[in-house]
């Protein structure tokens, strides 16, 4: 007899994220998923796990399991920092979960999960148990952008016949970082979707507890923050590209998405916001990309001075104070002695 619908494998329990969990999920009634007190309660365990509350244990039910993975997915979509604690905690688990599998099934696993054609067998460094060809391994690194950091770069794999060999402990990290990312991935997709009413509550009981972004020590930018208060009419293409756009994506390390709506946000309570659409889009990716970062309010007065006096009073005068500690710790110095 044939099935009619998607059915629950143990790899969709193991590692949900897989491409094809979704669709079984949205399969699931609602009082089986977003309405069950067993699936949110443990949905609730592992969000606070991922913010190192609590410590996850496995439900004994695989459809609680399961279901409890997106309905958690749904509730961290909604904020970044937590988005980013949540898709490492998973990642990790699914780690920990891949390097248990047998030797035989590893290719297989990383297959169904990420679609590169792994071998196992050895072939170049006799260390080596599996291989893949270098141009599904660049499709794979190329997705998820895994080659921004060095250790997934080409040069640094072991190449040879035009392929890539992994160690056991290799692929096992290759697996949990792929991981990361496609779970990252799919949070953002979420974002876009209608949050479920019946999460509300869930919501707003797990955010109370992800802490609040920190402005990075050494360079102060609490004077954007300032900004961010009071919208200015003149000067807002500059402001955007120069200062809001880098402090929101790689000071706050907001997602783009989010990083864009605030900008837009800001530049529309001062004026017309659609000739600035694209603008805003453009620069926010620009600096993501290049990792720019803004200005402090010292260097630009001096860099760019036209730009500085269009900043509201309450946020130029903020650089007083820095100046004037700034001052008495040159002076502490010179006298020998030790600032207060």
């Amino acid at each position: 007899m044939s099935q009619k619908g998607p059915v629950l494998t143990d790899l969709m329990v193991r590692y949900p994220f897989i491409h094809y969990s979704r669709r079984f999920f949205d399969s699931i009634p609602i009082e089986e998923s977003f309405s069950s007190r067993e699936v949110v309660s443990q949905a609730e365990m592992r969000l606070m796990s991922a913010l190192g509350r609590a410590n996850y244990e496995p439900h004994i039910t695989e459809l609680v399991e399961f279901s409890s993975f997106f309905v958690s997915a749904f509730v961290a979509s909604q904020d970044s920092l937590l988005a980013v604690r949540f898709a490492k905690r998973e990642a990790e688990r699914s780690r920990a979960l891949y390097e248990q599998e047998d030797p035989r099934d590893k290719a297989t696993v990383i297959r169904e999960c990420f679609g590169i054609g792994m071998q196992h067998g050895g072939g170049g460094d006799s260390r080596s148990s599996y291989s893949a060809g270098v141009e599904e391994y660049l499709a794979l690194v190329s997705r998820y952008e895994l080659a921004k950091t060095q250790r997934w770069k080409l040069v640094r794999q072991a190449l040879s016949g035009g392929r890539v060999y992994f160690t056991d402990n290799v692929l096992n990290d290759l697996f949990g970082d792929s991981a990361q990312k496609a779970i990252l991935d799919g949070l953002k997709n979420l974002r876009k979707a209608q949050f479920p009413k019946q999460l509300l509550e869930l919501r707003s009981r797990v955010l109370r507890y992800v802490p609040a972004p920190r402005i990075r020590t050494g360079r102060s930018y609490t004077y954007i923050d300032e900004l961010l208060k009071h919208p200015i009419a003149d000067g807002r293409h500059r402001f955007v590209w120069l200062v809001l756009a880098p402090f929101l994506v790689n000071v706050r390390k907001l997602d783009e998405e989010d990083a864009i709506e605030k900008i837009k946000a800001y530049v529309s309570s001062s004026g017309d916001m659609r000739a600035m659409k694209r603008f805003v889009e453009y620069n926010v990716k620009r600096a993501k990309r290049n990792g720019l970062m803004p200005p402090t309010l010292t260097r630009l007065r001096s860099e760019h001075p036209d730009l500085f006096s269009l900043l509201p009073r309450e946020v130029s005068t903020m650089e007083e104070p820095l100046k004037a500690a700034n001052s008495m710790n040159s002076t502490n110095r010179k006298d020998g002695g030790t600032p207060r």
